[in-house]
């Protein structure tokens, strides 16, 4: 009761909004050996609990963050009202993968109580692709399982599973099958993973035991578990066969945001004006509408320049993406001011401008701060082709002025795995690489911690959560 108190009172208490930003700043960034980072979420989790749950969806998280915050979820106190049914929800977000990942992480830091114990097998056991990761991860699922269960608990599975028997059916439904949404599937699994005989009816199940007598039959699995088989049991079979058998996965069209994939197709089709205005409003309402209001007055630097069209797949994506994420802070902060580099028009509702021209950062920097907004965001490719280095300079400027308000650069990545550092344009900016129009989330988070109190509420976290994690 009292450990149940002491919740209760630390979530009402505010929370240190830097923990927050420190979280943003390094959570794409694996933790290994970043002692620092470590801190920082045993502090974030012990501050704000339930706050901490929902981050294990984060979708922009390393995966290294979400293990930690996993076994802090599990060990620190300060989470031990959160329900083990909660976090499996949270868990069951991720692809079924992934969430085998971030679980695996109670086998390898050897954690061993009952709520790791319960929470794992819950998971495991219980999820609905139980029969297809067991199939193509066998050893992790295994491996996992016998640490969940203890040696001497997986050996009398393995037997009860080979030798029916009532005592031994009781058993099996008191420490594994009572977690399965259906009982005969989770059994002829653990008949897969312990090595007992079966006949499989589970297709995923079925097609891996076939591949066991001819490789050919385990066509379409993944080529990692083809490769296994064929070191086993095939070790005659070509590598070109497994490859033929398990083929790359043909790369997917890139999934764009609405708004982007509409400026984009203007900007290469040429649609008519009155189509492209239609569905710009449209796309527009639809993209909003799950987004919260921000109070604040923000300057945005948008770079129009030359370099903004890019070439090949990458054609006018930059500048798609720029334009859509200007329009939604258009439309969810209070007070935007734009102001503009290059183009051969004014961006409008009406007007779809192209990249053309020089880019002049420094100028546009030195003119933004003027109006002295809350916040000033660099909308660029970061390819300053005009007094390179000026608007570093410009930056350091202004706070030897005394202008303290945070300026960001927003680089409209392709993927994530560009090398940004040289396109940085200063240890003074706070680099933002959003790859698609749904990154709008974290500026707008950002921007409203930047106007919050040093301390934030519940409600206000909340807010945060709402508009890091929604989708």
């Amino acid at each position: 009761l009292l450990l149940l108190l002491c919740n209760i009172v630390t979530e009402k208490l505010p929370m240190d909004k830097k923990l927050l930003i420190e979280y943003l700043n390094c959570r794409q960034v694996p933790l290994t050996g970043q002692e620092q980072m470590v801190s920082l979420h045993q502090r974030l989790c012990e501050a704000a609990p339930e706050f901490y749950l929902y981050l294990l969806a984060d979708p922009f998280a390393d995966l290294s963050h979400k293990r930690e915050m996993l076994v802090n979820l599990i060990r620190l106190p300060a989470a031990h009202a959160i329900t083990r049914q909660r976090i499996v929800e949270q868990l069951r977000v991720l692809p079924a993968e992934e969430a085998l990942l971030v679980a695996d992480v109670i086998r390898q830091r050897r954690i061993n109580n009952r709520r790791a114990r319960e929470l794992g097998l819950q998971l495991l056991i219980g999820h609905e692709q139980f029969p297809q990761l067991a199939a193509a991860r066998r050893q992790r699922v295994t491996l996992l399982l016998k640490h969940l269960l203890g040696e001497r608990t997986w050996s009398s599975v393995r037997r009860f599973l080979a030798q029916p028997s009532e005592v031994g059916e009781k058993f099996l439904r008191r420490e594994l099958l009572h977690y399965a949404p259906n009982s005969a599937i989770a059994r002829e699994t653990l008949c897969f993973l312990a090595g007992v005989p079966f006949n499989p009816t589970d297709p995923t199940l079925a097609k891996r035991m076939a591949a066991r007598e001819q490789l050919e039959r385990g066509e379409g699995l993944p080529r990692e578990t083809l490769f296994g088989l064929r070191g086993i049991y095939h070790r005659d079979v070509p590598a070109s066969r497994i490859r033929a058998l398990s083929p790359s996965a043909k790369r997917s069209e890139r999934q764009d945001g609405p708004l982007t994939r509409l400026y984009r197709e203007a900007l290469i089709q040429g649609l008519p004006s009155e189509q492209y205005t239609e569905k710009l409003w449209r796309g527009t309402e639809q993209a909003v509408a799950s987004l919260p209001l921000v109070e604040g007055r923000l300057a945005v630097v948008l770079d129009l320049s030359a370099s903004m069209a890019s070439s090949g797949e990458r054609a006018y994506h930059p500048i798609a993406l720029a334009l859509a994420l200007v329009r939604l802070l258009q439309h969810r902060v209070t007070s935007v001011m734009l102001y503009q580099i290059g183009g051969s028009l004014l961006a409008s509702e009406e007007l779809l401008p192209r990249p053309q021209g020089v880019t002049d950062l420094a100028t546009a920097l030195l003119e933004a701060a003027r109006s002295q907004p809350q916040a000033i965001l660099l909308i660029t490719d970061g390819y300053e082709n005009v007094r390179q280095g000026d608007a570093a300079s410009i930056l350091q400027g202004l706070r030897l002025l005394g202008l303290t308000m945070p300026v960001y650069q927003l680089i409209p990545a392709f993927s994530r795995s560009e090398h940004l550092e040289q396109r940085h344009l200063g240890s003074d900016f706070i680099l933002l690489p959003v790859q698609h129009e749904q990154g709008i989330r974290e500026v707008l988070a950002r921007l409203f911690l930047d106007y919050a109190a040093e301390s934030i509420s519940l409600v206000e976290a909340e807010q945060v959560q709402q508009l890091l994690l929604t989708r």
